[in-house]
């Protein structure tokens, strides 16, 4: 084969394969991957593709592959509507039909008579001595909401799809509902009078009763998810050993069920040592998550050796072990990693591919992973039925991917694409391109397996929020892959289903009654909002992301159907963007060169000065020599105004704070995740720190229903 041809063939192939082989950059300019990132990337997915020859194979495997099987993996009937079925078989025009029927998810079998059928006939094609032929069978067959499976038997073999019957729209809320506003605050930097060094389920408890004394609706803070936290690990909620189960690190020992039963396990959880320890890890400005995680295992041990005992508590771990498959197996990994002390991919080949015995772990401390995750799930649904009984939902952030030693990537090694990771091209920003460290989940593989991970973890999320934030919502479009080795700069994106992925979404959003909001900020293809439009996604609209427009004369236009905010938590609180701290300190971190400081400065100021203007529509009174905390009520109450159908409010923003959460991409040059709230649940329920920030917020909330006549 030669070169030109061979290139053309390795193009093709990436392309059948799910690979983008170009993308546009920041700058529109058409960037097209390379032949070392495809061969790679194909690799990755399983693909030979080292050579021309391993191409040329791969090409005719997979349209073997494809002309062979009768039906697609999956399937949709928007709004239970399946139009029409295209089945690939054999023979021609005249030839007998093939069988049909849906297997409902109660177990009702549909029959499908293709004989009723109107039949369209598509491109044709030969595969050896036979014939193949594509037709398509118009069914207008109606069903009921849920996952179903379509059997189809074509040329004496079967094949079976997964049918996903769902509403074109996600979930909207209830009838008559209209706005809804909440507080945002990351657990981890929640503090009490009590807390062990980082907020925790009580903390969070905490915040939504704020909330609903306030007269809000959501309590929102970041992905809730198991991490690891040791030594010279990254602290990321954004790198989670699984997206299936709640997090352990926030269990609040002073709400453990059945300590009345066990005065041993009551006695260690009140004793002065433990008492000490809290107090010294409350006394920490940021959290060291190494030594709150030792704190608090030594406690949770000591008190399970004593609770194990407890009939009520057996029972009910039980109950919670059936109706969590994966906490056991969950709690298997976990036992095993503590005894190897390494990775999974390097365990013995029995462990490393799912087949765990007792003979990999300590069956103690199995037994304690399991408790751990009965009590981060007993007091997470404590939080959401005490907080919904105020009135209060949780607003829940689902992350884009997964640590890639952690449970998922072990449990679920299929879907998901070795020696490879997500990222971002480069930008204007970033300029070599970032490296999230997630391998990305396979296009092909998790069709296969008909979303069975991704069904599981967005079920998992939705039966607590009442509002789910789906990080970085270009993902379900596709998302850009970095080869094993490589820089960022040379990756390629990987394409998925869409229209699958919000099938999935509107399902799952309305059997749990979730409201969907996508991270769409920065550089989002058009086709996305599109999509997000189509499917009932709320979009965000962030003001810090507005300022550079503001200060070309550009007034920010908020959409209708958004969750509104000032920042976010990769984004500098409202008092640091206001007095332009965050450009010095982009400077120190090395994000801004030192000569473009003066500049950026001169350039917020004029937006600063453009959307005072804007503001005083809302505070005629309003002038620039105000206070911030006069500048902050009038921003709320612009955003109150908008509108936005949700708006959230950063909580440290209320006694303006100036430290920054989360400074992407910096490294150790700042201490991502770890910043505590320079004020106590306790202060701030009683009145010590918001002052009257949110009185326009909350009348701009209220003027709008009266205008929308909604509740």
């Amino acid at each position: 084969m030669t070169g030109r041809k061979g290139t053309t063939r390795l193009r093709a192939l990436a392309r059948l394969h799910r690979i983008q082989t170009s993308y546009f950059n920041v700058s529109g300019q058409q960037v097209h991957a390379s032949e070392p990132t495809l061969r790679a990337l194909l690799t990755a997915l399983g693909v030979p593709a080292l050579t021309d020859a391993d191409c040329e194979e791969s090409w005719h495997a997979a349209l073997r592959r494809q002309q062979t099987r009768p039906v697609e993996n999956v399937m949709i009937a928007w709004d239970g509507l399946l139009s029409s079925v295209d089945v690939q078989c054999s023979g021609s025009a005249g030839d007998s039909l093939p069988a049909l029927h849906v297997v409902l998810e109660d177990g009702t079998i549909l029959h499908v008579d293709a004989g009723r059928c109107r039949v369209e006939e598509l491109a044709g094609s030969r595969l050896g001595r036979n014939r193949s032929r594509q037709i398509r069978l118009h069914t207008g067959l109606r069903l009921p909401t849920g996952y179903h499976t379509l059997v189809c038997t074509a040329d004496d073999r079967q094949s079976s799809s997964l049918l996903i019957a769902a509403p074109t729209r996600c979930y909207d809320g209830e009838p008559g509902q209209s706005r809804l506003w909440g507080l945002f605050a990351p657990l981890y930097a929640l503090r009490s009078d009590t807390d062990c060094g980082a907020g925790s389920y009580g903390e969070l408890l905490s915040l939504s009763h704020y909330v609903a004394r306030e007269g809000g609706h959501l309590a929102g803070t970041l992905p809730l998810l198991p991490c690891y936290y040791e030594a010279g690990s990254e602290p990321s909620p954004y790198l989670p050993i699984t997206r299936l189960l709640w997090s352990e690190f926030y269990i609040d020992l002073d709400h453990i069920p059945f300590l009345n039963e066990s005065p041993s396990a009551l006695d260690i959880l009140s004793g002065n040592n433990l008492a000490r320890s809290r107090a010294t890890l409350r006394r920490n400005p940021q959290v060291d998550y190494v030594e709150v995680e030792r704190l608090k295992t030594a406690a949770l041990r000591a008190a399970h050796r004593h609770l194990a005992s407890s009939d009520a508590f057996q029972s009910s771990l039980q109950t919670f072990l059936s109706a969590q498959p994966h906490a056991s197996r969950y709690a298997a990994f976990r036992a095993t990693r503590d005894k190897l002390q390494t990775s999974w991919q390097q365990w013995p080949l029995e462990a490393r591919t799912g087949n765990l015995s007792a003979a990999h772990y300590d069956e103690e401390d199995r037994r304690f992973r399991e408790f751990e995750q009965w009590l981060a799930h007993e007091q997470m649904s404590r939080c959401v039925e005490q907080s919904s009984a105020q009135g209060v939902g949780l607003y829940l952030d689902l992350p884009v991917g997964v640590h890639p030693d952690g449970y998922d990537t072990w449990q679920f090694h299929g879907s998901f694409v070795e020696h490879a990771a997500t990222g971002a091209p480069p930008d204007s920003v970033f300029t070599t391109g970032q490296r999230w460290g997630s391998p990305p989940l396979h296009p092909m593989a998790i069709r296969e397996r008909r979303y069975d991970y991704v069904r599981a973890y967005l079920e998992h999320h939705m039966r607590s929020a009442r509002m789910l934030r789906v990080d970085h919502v270009m993902g379900l479009h596709h998302i850009f892959c970095i080869p094993e080795g490589a820089e960022p700069s040379t990756g390629a994106y990987l394409r998925y289903h869409p229209d699958e992925w919000y099938a999935l979404l509107s399902l799952e959003s309305h059997r749990h009654k979730t409201i969907v909001v996508g991270e769409d900020l920065g550089l989002v293809p058009q086709e996305v909002r599109r999509a997000m439009a189509r499917h009932g996604l709320s979009r965000m609209f962030v003001l810090h992301y507005e300022m550079d427009g503001l200060a070309q004369g550009h007034s920010p236009s908020i959409p209708a159907n958004c969750l509104a905010s000032l920042n976010t938590h990769d984004m500098p609180p409202f008092a640091a963007m206001w007095q332009g701290l965050d450009i010095c300190q982009q400077a120190r971190v090395g994000i801004l060169e030192r000569r473009l400081v003066a500049s950026s400065v001169r350039r917020r100021r004029k937006a600063i000065r453009y959307l005072l203007g804007i503001l005083k529509a809302v505070c005629p009174e309003l002038v620039d020599t105000q206070g911030l905390d006069v500048v902050l009520r009038c921003t709320l109450g612009w955003l109150g105004a908008s509108r936005a159908r949700f708006v959230m409010v950063n909580l440290e923003d209320l006694w303006l704070e100036t430290t920054q959460q989360n400074i992407p991409g910096v490294g150790d040059a700042h201490p991502s995740w770890r910043h505590r709230a320079a004020r106590t649940m306790e202060d701030i329920i009683q009145g010590r720190a918001s002052g009257n920030a949110l009185q326009l917020l909350q009348e701009g909330i209220r003027n709008a229903r009266r205008r929308i006549g909604g509740g």
